[in-house]
Order: C-alpha cells, then structure tokens, then sequence
C-alpha cells in the first residue's frame, strides 16, 4: 500500500471525496464520529498498523481553512511499527519514504533538526511546512512509529 502522498489529506474532513476515497481504500465505511464531550475520535486498522485522528472543526487550536459547522477534521495519520501489541506493523510506502529503524540521525537527513527531541520519551518533532512529523523510538533508538498531522500551534 502506497501512502506516500497521504499528509497530502491532513486538514480534509470526512465526507470530502479524497478522504472518503482513502478511507475506503483501507476498508474503513464506518462514519467517524465524536463521542460526547470528546474533541477527537479514531479510526483504527489494526492489521495494516494505522489510526486515523478526526478532530471536531469547533476544537481545532488554529484551523487551516474553514469548514463545514459540525465537520470532523483529519488531524493525524499514525503508522506502527514492530513492536507494538495491539498494531501490525505497517507493511506499505510511507510518507517521504521513510522506513520503520531509522536514527534520529537518519530522520534528521530527512528533516533537518527537530523542533522538539524528548530523550525520556523517545519521540521528536519537526515542524514542516504543511503538516508536522513525529517519530517515536525504540530501546535502541530506532524508529518504530510515525505520524503526520496539522500544523502544531505553540501556546
């Protein structure tokens, strides 16, 4: 599965045709929708290693463009790695091509520095020009989950 271009969706809400289109290429029909006093739901699909983040367009920090009243907004694409006991391991094409076991070293060939590093936990943050990537790492420093989402606001 090729889903190198999919940061491409982040900002879409459900029910605009690329979203849908990308949502049943992956077999998700299910309607997201926003439990009560939640901002976000999930959809998940655990044996291709991905969960898919719907923000509520009224709870969005900074939207990126308006939208319908009531819209749930694509806010986050996250792709699991090995290791993790509840997801498959994501077995397709990610985004900038990037490869579960990469170094922060690697990662920042790619990227550039990170905006954010926490050694504690094991993730870092750029903040690109579109979207921001995340990149969470294993014991042994190696990369073994990413996401992309909207642009982060700093408080």
């Amino acid at each position: 599965m090729d889903l190198s271009n999919v940061t491409e969706l982040l900002g879409s809400f459900y029910q605009e045709a690329p979203l849908k289109q990308f949502l049943d290429a992956l077999g998700l029909s299910e309607k997201p929708r926003l439990p009560r006093d939640s901002t976000t739901t999930f959809l998940h699909r655990y044996d291709l290693g991905i969960e898919i983040t719907f923000t509520g367009e009224r709870y969005l920090d900074q939207p990126i463009r308006d939208y319908p009243e009531g819209a749930l907004v694509l806010t986050n694409l996250r792709f699991y790695g090995p290791g993790f006991r509840n997801f498959s391991s994501f077995d397709g094409t990610l985004p900038y091509r990037l490869e579960f076991g990469a170094t922060l070293k690697q990662l920042a060939s790619v990227f550039g520095q990170p905006a954010w590093f926490d050694a504690e936990l094991a993730k870092a943050r750029w903040d690109l020009p579109n979207h921001a990537a995340f990149a969470g790492f294993d014991e042994e420093g190696r990369s073994d989950l990413y996401g992309f989402q909207t642009p982060i606001v700093d408080d």
